[in-house]
Formats: structure tokens, sequence, C-alpha cells
């Protein structure tokens, strides 16, 4: 099973695409996001002590409602 551990947001919304379609917000719509990562922490790992080891995702949590999405893949800012 995998938990965040830790989740860290940038400070300013922005738009973001993946393979050329824009992100919206699947609760509300809205579609600027604040990037951030996650830590996934395993049980195994812990119990071994090598939780550094883990890997990350990308996470955009809604400038609107606070949602946060989960990617595996990072997602592309787009440039105004």
């Amino acid at each position: 099973m995998r938990e965040a551990i830790e989740v860290m947001s940038k400070n300013d919304p922005c738009e973001y695409e993946i393979e050329g379609k824009r992100l919206e917000c699947t609760h509300c719509g809205h579609a600027e996001f604040h990037e951030g990562k996650a830590m996934l922490n395993t049980a195994g790992m812990t119990l071994l002590g090598l939780d550094w080891a883990n890997q990350t995702a990308v996470t955009l949590m809604c400038d609107h409602c606070g949602l946060i999405h989960w990617f595996a893949k990072p997602p592309k800012a787009k440039m105004e």
C-alpha cells in the first residue's frame, strides 16, 4: 500500500497539459493548478529504512477547490 507522506506545492497557479490536452479539475472544471511533489511510501521500504528510495509523484492542486490530482508522468506547464 502506498501513502503520500509529504506534499509540497509551488506558489503561483498555472495551466497544464498532457499530450497537448489542457488539464481541468475533475471536480469543478477549473484549469489553474499549484504544482507539487509527493513521496510515495511503501511498507517494505519503510521496514528496511529505505524511505529515501521510494518513488515520487507530481501533484496538481486545483487553485479553485483544492482537489489534488496525482500524476506518474509529469504534465507540462503551459507558457503564457
